[in-house]
């Protein structure tokens, strides 16, 4: 005999509702960022400002990766991993927005208002 399963399948109009609340994630909007995080190697983090430009040298698990930040916005400039995609990525500045360089171990994300300090 077969139990009786306390799930039951999705109808048409559980899949609207799903979608609704998707789509509504891509349309609320995001706020910019005030600070940006990168994590090197799940272990360094450093915190900057994303109202102070400047030019910042990341050593990551296979070299050196630049990192700019300039007019509150954050970006690669260079990287030493070869298929340079977090260099694609280009200009990020939105909170929640990251760029990642899997190659080199570099994690950096945009955060929200508050600024704690700089880690190592």
């Amino acid at each position: 005999m077969r139990k009786k399963s306390r799930y039951r399948p999705l109808k048409i109009g559980d899949f609207g509702i799903i979608l609704f609340f998707l789509s509504a994630l891509f349309f609320l909007p995001r706020i910019e960022g005030r600070k940006v995080r990168i994590t090197v190697d799940k272990g360094k983090e450093y915190i900057y400002s994303l109202t102070e430009d400047r030019v910042l040298l990341v050593r990551g698990q296979i070299g050196v990766t630049k990192v700019v930040i300039k007019d509150g916005r954050v970006r690669v400039l260079e990287a030493p991993c070869p298929l340079k995609l977090c260099r694609q990525k280009g200009w990020i500045k939105k909170k929640g927005d990251q760029i990642i360089c899997i190659p080199n171990g570099i994690l950096i994300r945009i955060e929200g208002e508050r600024f704690d300090a700089i880690t190592e």
